[in-house]
């Protein structure tokens, strides 16, 4: 495994668990359940940058990851704290949708782009603006 692939994964992992944005929000799943389509038709969506997003939100973005294959940030509104992620490529989104799905919340998922928030309903109201699909992870339970 090439430097950067390992690179990907390791921030595919954390940025899975940085944008958890509604973990325990939803009823339990059985372990290896497809994840749940909240909206099975996307509008078209453009592929925008982290700063497009937060400006769409109305707040300020704040990049925590700056890497090849992805940036990573966070904004806060009054509707809550955001994370969102951008990707150089589809194969680096999907990888990344994948890991972060097993961690529940729901996200709001572009072209080349995931929005995650505290409430589902304030992503409804981002995607009016940025387009893209409502998307559901399994939920993640925690153990003690």
């Amino acid at each position: 495994m090439t430097p950067a692939a390992v690179s990907a994964g390791v921030a595919a992992a954390v940025g899975a668990a940085l944008l958890c944005g509604g973990c325990g929000a939803h009823p339990a799943k059985a372990p290896g359940t497809a994840p749940e389509k909240v909206s099975a038709t996307a509008p078209a969506t453009r592929s925008v940058s982290i700063e497009e997003i937060a400006a769409a939100i109305g707040c300020t973005a704040e990049v925590s990851v700056e890497a090849e294959e992805l940036r990573e940030g966070g904004c806060e509104s009054a509707q809550g704290a955001y994370r969102m992620a951008t990707f150089a490529a589809d194969e680096g989104q999907r990888s990344w949708l994948a890991e972060a799905r097993i961690y529940g919340g729901t996200y709001l998922v572009g072209n080349r782009w995931v929005v995650t928030a505290p409430q589902a309903d304030a992503l409804a109201t981002l995607r009016e603006r940025l387009g893209g699909s409502l998307d559901t992870g399994s939920t993640h339970v925690h153990h003690s």
